[in-house]
């Protein structure tokens, strides 16, 4: 590399190069051959078939007219500065020859983009919309990590021959905090299960004598309201109150009522832990 140099305000007039604010000269980035607009192609240019206004759209959106850190690697064949550009993580040659929107260059250096096996199960595959950034690139990533960019295609009934993905680096991880929403409505939920264990634990005390006191005449507990404030979310004090006092008759009555409740929480519980999960 000769030296590198920042493009300010970058334009792209085609699928293949940049013209910056800060400098007079059209860069052309190198390590790959895109469409070329119509009637440009040059007799002793590569100009590998396809759409050239969905490429120049691609390039387009990996740039969103942010700085670009360029790298210079010399001149082409036509006198214009060859260079390798980045917008922030994203190598913009090994990107374009990702979406296959491009192929391999012969003629305008090579970007080493390394290829690496797909792994559809740890990655996800992002489609590209003309004018916006590609929704699966993450914003960041761990540092010294290694991640596959695989933007997919803009045009699925027109596949390109190059689809292989690249390696890019990755930038530090931002941690990701729980939105307000949720954590209050955990914290309700919280509140709500304690009181209403609290509640049914001081029924029972109230309503069944305790171990030691067989024959205490106390009122009976109504077995809906016992069984109401298990279903929701009471079933800890319910068991307790079945071990810690004497329900007499009543016990042999809510004890399967009260197995098949809890049996349904806990299957709740699981179920909602596996679609967290399995995310």
């Amino acid at each position: 590399m000769l030296g590198s140099f920042t493009c300010l305000a970058p334009v792209h007039d085609n699928a293949s190069t940049v013209r910056c604010a800060n400098r007079p000269d059209v860069i052309r980035l190198m390590g790959y051959d895109a469409p070329a607009m119509p009637a440009t192609c040059l007799p002793n240019e590569i100009c590998p078939p396809g759409d050239p206004f969905a490429a120049r759209d691609a390039l387009r959106g990996l740039s969103m007219g942010r700085p670009l850190d360029c790298e210079e690697a010399g001149t082409d064949n036509q006198g214009r500065t060859l260079a390798r550009c980045r917008a922030e993580s994203i190598d913009l040659s090994c990107a374009m020859l990702a979406t296959n929107h491009a192929v391999l260059s012969k003629t305008a250096g090579d970007c080493n983009c390394t290829p690496v096996r797909r792994r559809p199960v740890l990655l996800q595959s992002a489609r590209y919309e003309p004018g916006a950034l590609p929704g699966g690139l993450p914003q960041a990533l761990p540092a010294g990590s290694r991640v596959t960019l695989d933007l997919g295609e803009s045009s699925p009934a027109r596949p390109s021959p190059s689809a292989t993905p690249v390696v890019m680096g990755g930038a530090p991880l931002r941690d990701t905090p729980w939105s307000l929403p949720v954590a209050g409505a955990l914290v309700m939920i919280g509140l709500w299960m304690a009181m209403a264990n609290l509640a049914l634990l001081q029924l029972a005390h109230e309503r069944w004598p305790s171990r030691d006191r067989w024959g205490a005449p106390m009122d009976r507990l109504d077995p809906w309201l016992f069984l109401g404030l298990a279903a929701v979310g009471a079933s800890p004090a319910a068991w307790t109150a079945l071990w810690t006092r004497h329900a007499g008759r009543q016990q042999d009555a809510l004890l399967p009522r009260l197995l098949n409740i809890t049996g349904i929480q806990i299957g709740l519980v699981i179920g909602a832990l596996w679609w967290w999960i399995a995310g």
